[in-house]
């Protein structure tokens, strides 16, 4: 998945921008300069295109203030991570000694920028750009970030030099005999040594790929004759050019691992606990559909006694309510203590992930469980759910047809999924159900898992 930065000085748009992509409301919107202090990210799918998309503080060149050279570093940090740079402006302040500090910088990355001068609501005021050509630029795009106006256009020019970025139709993974892992988790939670003693175990090293300081080291091994991919995220490091913590892109190393796993192992430091970048991670894999094992490493500096492993499995349980379905497996990577059981567990779990139920035995359990506990009503006429059917794997996805689709709750799909995962396993795997009206023909997805 590539992925773009989106900069820009404070109060252009972006957050704005940001939330039109994204198709909710994830940045936070608000007519005071500087407030998006960090960066913000998430997978676009939108109107055919797909990418990573990155929103960033307001990049301010010249302050010496605390926060706005943090905002700068986050903003730096950004440009250095991505593929393409979309560069926004604001049609009121014009070209700016601030714009030309600002797109100095990005010059000296030599990554393509798209210029989109913002707040422009009507095509008949795309003259108002003529102004920026004073930049250089070869071509600006007029763009209203509140309305929608100009942004296909920008996503077709980004088109043209990332022809990657135009969506793929959706359904089954082509076959592969290679099963992709991904190590994530916060740095020095113990990826690498995982890995290591993946390697050291299995004998059989098909090749070691070193990545880039933007990408992830992927290693190839044998398990139970299944070729693996292991992909560890620990092969990112400081980079001299900006001064901050590796916190501060560690998720954006595990999303480009993330999108190229079948399986994801969540390390979590047992000394710590789950934290909240724990979390995010969590809620991506889960976004993007992937199967998802949490590790808790470094058990073996943890005073023990009898009821310890327990008391830490349900604080994990806990704090990660929604991946109730995820196994929970306890490891020493120092010691190698029970680090075996993690590649058969995976084993286990991708076996589910690409499992596929039978129609016929997908309604039986279907009307038993409708039996059980019937749909919500709407007004006097009762909600019927006639016919599912499982339309893809990896993630298993399913499509359940009714007379009222809409008045189905929250509350009563997550009590389906729980009857699937009851009847049918899943383990490890997150359950999509579409919702289809049997008179409209349309259906509506619900991605909880």
């Amino acid at each position: 998945m590539k992925i773009f930065a989106l900069v820009g000085k404070p109060n252009v748009g972006k957050s704005t921008f940001f939330n039109r992509l994204a198709r909710k409301r994830l940045a936070i919107v608000n007519e005071t300069p500087g407030v998006t202090r960090d960066r913000n990210m998430s997978a676009i799918d939108y109107k055919g295109y797909q990418f990573l998309l990155i929103d960033t503080g307001g990049f301010e060149p010249d302050s010496k203030e605390i926060i706005p050279q943090k905002m700068k570093e986050q903003s730096q940090l950004a440009v250095e991570e991505a593929d393409g740079i979309i560069f926004l402006l604001d049609k009121y302040s014009g070209w700016t000694h601030q714009d030309r500090e600002i797109y100095a910088f990005l010059r000296r990355s030599a990554k393509p920028v798209y210029f989109a001068v913002n707040k422009i609501d009507h095509t008949s005021h795309e003259q108002e750009v003529a102004e920026f050509y004073e930049s250089g630029a070869e071509e600006i795009f007029a763009v209203s970030s509140e309305h929608g106006v100009g942004i296909p256009t920008l996503l077709e020019s980004m088109a043209r030099d990332f022809p990657e970025i135009v969506g793929k139709g959706k359904g089954d993974p082509q076959e592969t005999d290679i099963l992709s892992i991904s190590l994530v988790g916060r740095p020095n939670a113990g990826k690498s040594s995982l890995v290591n003693y993946f390697i050291g175990t299995t004998k059989q090293i098909v090749d070691d790929t070193p990545g880039t300081t933007r990408d992830p080291v992927d290693n190839y091994c044998k398990f139970h004759q299944q070729e693996l991919r292991l992909i560890d995220t620990a092969g990112i490091k400081r980079k001299s050019r900006v001064s901050m913590l590796i916190d501060k892109y560690s998720m954006i190393a595990a999303i480009r691992s993330i999108e190229r796993s079948d399986v994801v192992l969540l390390i979590i430091d047992a000394t710590e606990g789950v934290v909240e970048q724990d979390a995010r991670i969590a809620g991506y894999v889960i976004e993007r559909g992937k199967s998802l094992i949490l590790v808790v490493n470094k058990w073996d500096l943890i005073e023990k006694d009898g009821k310890t492993m327990e008391k830490m499995r349900q604080d994990v349980r806990d704090k990660l309510k929604f991946l109730d379905f995820s196994p929970i497996l306890f490891v020493s990577a120092k010691s190698g203590k029970r680090v075996s059981t993690i590649l058969d567990k995976v084993l286990v779990v991708y076996k589910e992930f690409s499992k596929r139920i039978q129609t016929s035995d997908l309604n039986q359990i279907l009307q038993s469980i409708t039996a059980r506990h019937t749909p919500p009503a709407t007004g006097r006429r009762n909600t019927k759910l006639y016919y599912a059917a499982q339309v893809s794997t990896r993630p298993p996805t399913f499509m359940i047809t009714s007379n009222f689709p809409k008045s189905i709750n929250l509350s009563y799909k997550r009590y389906v999924i729980g009857q699937f995962r009851h009847f049918f396993g899943f383990e490890g795997a997150p359950i999509r159900i579409l919702w289809r009206d049997k008179s409209r023909k349309n259906s509506n997805e619900e991605n909880r898992p």
